[in-house]
């Protein structure tokens, strides 16, 4: 069995023919700058305490405190009140839209520049995948949470916990594949240019060579009707003698 980077070759192949539309990509992406614009207003109004020191406003929700314990969590939803709690609920649904709306463009970066690369390092669509849907579980536990407050599940909690810093840690990992995949975009976009020119001085070539052999049977043509005019008119003139 070869080595591939990609466990799921096919499901790649079919995101990026399905994602690799001008159209979509535009979509999703005008879809996640409203979700952002929305994200950050709510991130606001969860924790209308969160300012640095020159006033400015942080996201300061749960997913940006990267908890540890349940109990992180749990004093993080509590710190919020009735009103940050009510807010962060809505926050949710934008970021669940934002999430699945950002993760097409992602995904087409991260396999698109890939498609003449050799199969075996070809990273494809799984690690983007993996933590859209792990941002996505993220989002359906802190929303069972918040309902259920002030109840507690101590296992929820450091479930949530754990799945928040696994959703970073995956999405550091997408993050450098689509560094990397912009650097192998641009190394095979240059070779690609490179060979198509490579290629078009070939075609020119051919072509000059090709009109210069017309050429020459052409003039091959006028030669010999000039030399048979010629040897006819010195016929004509011996006649005339």
């Amino acid at each position: 069995m070869k080595f591939r980077l990609d466990p799921f070759p096919q499901v790649s192949a079919n995101l990026l023919s399905s994602l690799l539309n001008a159209r979509i990509l535009v979509f999703s992406i005008v879809v996640a700058k409203i979700m952002l614009d929305r994200l950050y207003k709510y991130a606001v109004i969860v924790n209308p305490l969160g300012y640095d020191a020159d006033g400015e406003a942080m996201l300061d929700i749960l997913e940006y405190q990267n908890p540890a314990t349940s109990n992180e969590v749990f004093y993080a939803l509590n710190s919020y009140g009735p009103k940050g709690r009510q807010a962060y609920l809505t926050y949710l649904f934008y970021d669940v839209v934002f999430v699945i709306a950002r993760s097409a463009p992602v995904i087409v970066v991260c396999t698109w520049a890939y498609k003449k690369a050799p199969a075996a390092v070809r990273p494809g669509a799984w690690l983007p995948l993996l933590n859209m849907f792990t941002d996505l579980f993220e989002s359906f536990m802190i929303f069972g949470l918040i309902k259920a407050f002030p109840h507690r599940n101590k296992t929820a909690e450091l479930i949530t916990a754990y799945v928040i810093r696994f959703k970073w840690f995956t999405f550091q990992i997408t993050l450098g594949i689509m560094f990397v995949s912009l650097m192998v975009g641009i190394y095979y976009g240059f070779h690609s240019l490179l060979a198509d020119s490579v290629v078009m001085e070939e075609e020119r070539q051919k072509k000059v060579k090709a009109r210069e052999q017309v050429q020459e049977v052409l003039n091959r043509s006028a030669a010999r009707r000039a030399a048979s005019g010629d040897s006819s008119r010195s016929e004509a003139v011996k006649k005339d003698r």
